[in-house]
Order: C-alpha cells, then structure tokens, then sequence
C-alpha cells in the first residue's frame, strides 16, 4: 500500500478499512396432471438452493467491493437465510460491519461464527484481527490480533487479497504495528523487514520503522 498517510493516520487505521396432494382423487385427470406438474416445478431443487447461495454470496461481494456495504449485507443475510453455516458469508456481514464503522462487536461476532464454521477461512482471521487492532481494549486485544495474523498465514490463502488488502505486506504490516502498541519493538521491526522485503515502498512500514528508530 503505498498511500499517503499522518503518522497518526498509520497507527490508528489497520488494512482498509443471506398437502395439496389430499384432495387429487376428486379432480380431473388432466387437472391433476396440471396440478402435478406444477407442484414438481416449485419442489425445492437442493442443486438450485446451492446455485441461489453461491449467487448470493458472489453477489455479497461484488456489492462489498462496490463500495455498498448495506446491499452487501443484505446478499450475505440471504445467503445465510439459505445456509446458517456458510462461513464466507459471515465473514461478508462482518467486514460489511467494519466497513460501515458499526459496534465492533457486531463485526467481531460475525468473525468468529466464520472462524468456527471455517477454521481456514483467513480472511476472516484478518477481519478479526482488524477488530481487534482497532479496539485496543487493552494488550491482550494486541496479543489475540497477533495469534489472529497467524492463524491466517496458516489458513486457505485463497481466501485472501479479495479486498480492501492486496498483498501479504498489508499482512505483515499489521502485525508489526499490534508489536509496536505492545512495545516490542524488536519483534515489530522483523515485521517491518518482512513487509520490505516484499514491497520496499511501503508507507506504513517506513513511518513505523522511522517512529521505531527515532
């Protein structure tokens, strides 16, 4: 990320941030044959149920990366209407959520019911971790945000880069300012050389790096 940022702009923000059939014998053959088929027509098809979840979800998104943060949480809501376990689509109401700057409790919620439906979902791990950067309720909103990063390095990286971060730097940076509010500095600075190593402009990284070194 190579935006312009205060150095308090860097600190403070983290990655940018869904028995008719009774009365069939009293009617006509080709009434019933009528009525048959068009029961069979609204019958539930659990292949259309999927197809209508993953359009849904697609849909979830593609309003989320539009900038509709609200139409977004309507789509993940229907998706979850249809499956209360879809993972990915809580983790589309929690970054909706954090997005729209609503109670990070709403977000950190909706983080973990995808965590818990999808241990290797990372980018849920990241939105936590966001949350929890962004509360700094006290060190151990810093610690948990840490083991969050981790959790997320090890996770289904397909999950990844789909939004408001694009690369593994956003990642690293991240962590290294959780190590830089817990006064580790050290450990904040391996961060940093992680996050240069991949992308030598990095603003946050640089202004972290120059806070660290006086």
């Amino acid at each position: 990320m190579t935006d312009k940022y205060s150095k308090e702009e860097i600190l403070v923000y983290p990655i940018q941030v869904t028995s008719m059939i009774r009365y069939i014998s009293t009617v006509p053959t080709v009434f019933l044959i009528f009525i048959l088929v068009l029961f069979i027509s609204c019958s539930s098809d659990p292949a259309d149920e999927d197809s209508g979840t993953s359009n849904h979800l697609g849909q979830g998104w593609y309003a989320y990366n539009s900038g509709d943060y609200t139409q977004a949480i309507l789509y993940f809501e229907r998706a979850l209407n249809a499956d209360p376990e879809l993972a990915d689509a809580h983790n589309g109401v929690a970054w909706s959520n954090l997005s729209l700057a609503l109670p990070f409790s709403l977000a950190q919620e909706s983080f973990q019911n995808a965590v818990r439906y999808d241990p290797k979902n990372a980018d849920a791990w990241i939105g936590l971790a966001n949350v929890l950067y962004l509360r700094q309720k006290d060190n151990s909103d810093f610690n948990s945000a840490i083991r969050a990063i981790e959790n997320a390095l090890q996770g289904d990286k397909e999950y990844l880069y789909r939004h408001d971060y694009d690369a593994e730097s956003d990642i690293y940076a991240l962590k290294a300012r959780c190590y830089f509010f817990l006064g580790e500095n050290q450990k904040s600075l391996q961060e940093i050389e992680k996050v240069l190593k991949i992308e030598k402009d990095n603003t946050v990284a640089i202004l972290l790096q120059q806070l660290i070194n006086g």
